[in-house]
């Protein structure tokens, strides 16, 4: 360890004396985490070791005698073990207290676990070896991935924020969790999300205020010599002031679901806001109303008023009956071809599956929802066969 003691001491950080609990347990974490780098069993430090470090960091004005540190580790370390809740672990995040007994074997070393010691051992057994200190990442290295194809998948962040987002994730993960190079193909929008929008809207529903929006639709200017769609604000119902309920997440896109005093409630896309302006005045969400249940009544989120509808479907389209309603709406009459399903949702999102799947979907209920489809086939059916 004799590189880990000879470390730069850094910056100066006065703070305090060992008495003054986080003052300590601070420096603890930092002088691992800056100085010692003991990020594994390989790299831990005994209490000696780390005493003499926080001595050289001078940032304490008395750093803990030898004693009282062994003392201080051993109440951290079990803290870890079986306070989740602790402050202390939140505070010092993403890293946790580890500790380990070393022992050598020839020219071999080994380490093992002191939790796994004292399982073997009778209560109040002390090891014939020092213990040694180390901080351990909290996410394993497949939970630090899981964020890091998150960032890479979601459409609405530019490849330059992505990489962005990926030098923190491999800073905080102490490894690369997901080189920059790394390639996942994801598809990206050529616009991207403002997320000073997505601010704006979180503020008005935590603080229940009213959003005044200007909502944009997509029309084609030329530009570099051919038609090109642009994001311009809609022309009707600008600006329009809600009483913003949630947001939601559907479809691949985020939605905000709020009243409108003349046209009640809506679902307006947060990628074709053009602006939000938080007012002052206050607005109320109905105790009844369940973001949950509602995304569930609204699949495609085309606002209006849920039917019951009930359904007659291929069992080959099992798993898409599944990614549009989820798994728990009420399935009936299955067979080894076909499977029926109730469903309490807005016909226009019914019809929206219906027309994509119809080699495989039957409409058995209501009856008016399939006089309609069969108008609009025949419709679509003659223009096609028009010369």
């Amino acid at each position: 360890m004799s590189g880990h003691m000879d470390a730069p001491a850094g910056p100066v950080r006065r703070r305090g004396d060992y008495h003054k609990k986080y003052d300590t347990i601070d420096e603890i974490y930092w002088v691992l985490e800056q100085q010692a780098k003991a990020f594994s069993p390989e790299t831990a430090v005994s209490v000696k070791e780390l005493a003499a470090l926080m001595k050289r960091s001078g940032n304490l004005d008395k750093p803990p005698a030898e004693r009282t540190l062994s003392e201080l580790l051993g109440r951290l370390y079990r803290d870890n073990l079986y306070v989740c809740s602790d402050t202390t672990a939140d505070r010092h995040f993403p890293w946790k207290l580890e500790c380990v007994l070393q022992r050598t074997s020839g020219n071999a070393v080994f380490y093992q676990s002191y939790a796994q010691w004292e399982q073997h051992h009778a209560e109040g057994q002390s090891p014939n070896r020092a213990l040694r200190y180390y901080l351990q990442n909290v996410l394993t290295p497949s939970e630090w991935k899981l964020f890091a194809d998150m960032v890479q998948v979601y459409p609405y962040i530019s490849s330059e924020q992505s990489k962005k987002f990926l030098r923190v994730l491999n800073r905080m993960s102490h490894h690369p969790v997901l080189l920059l190079e790394d390639q996942r193909y994801a598809f990206r929008r050529d616009g991207t999300l403002d997320f000073s929008i997505l601010e704006q809207l979180d503020d008005a529903i935590r603080r229940s205020r009213r959003v005044s929006v200007v909502y944009g639709e997509y029309r084609l200017q030329t530009h570099g010599g051919r038609p090109t769609p642009r994001l311009l604000p809609r022309t009707e119902y600008n600006p329009m002031q809600l009483e913003p309920y949630a947001m939601v997440w559907s479809n691949g896109y985020y939605y905000l679901v709020g009243h409108h005093q003349k046209l009640g409630l809506m679902n307006l896309r947060v990628d074709r806001m053009v602006s939000v302006t938080v007012l002052a005045e206050q607005a109320k969400r109905p105790p009844s109303f369940d973001p949950t249940r509602y995304r569930d009544s609204t699949p495609v989120m085309y606002a209006g008023v849920p039917e019951h509808i009930v359904l007659r479907c291929r069992t080959k389209l099992l798993n898409v009956v599944v990614d549009f309603f989820g798994a728990s709406v009420p399935f009936f009459d299955v067979t080894d071809d076909h499977f029926s399903v109730h469903l309490h949702i807005v016909s226009a999102g019914a019809k929206l599956f219906i027309r994509q799947y119809l080699d495989g979907v039957e409409v058995l209920e209501p009856a008016s929802l399939r006089a309609e489809l069969a108008q609009e086939l025949r419709e679509a059916a003659a223009r096609l066969e028009e010369d």
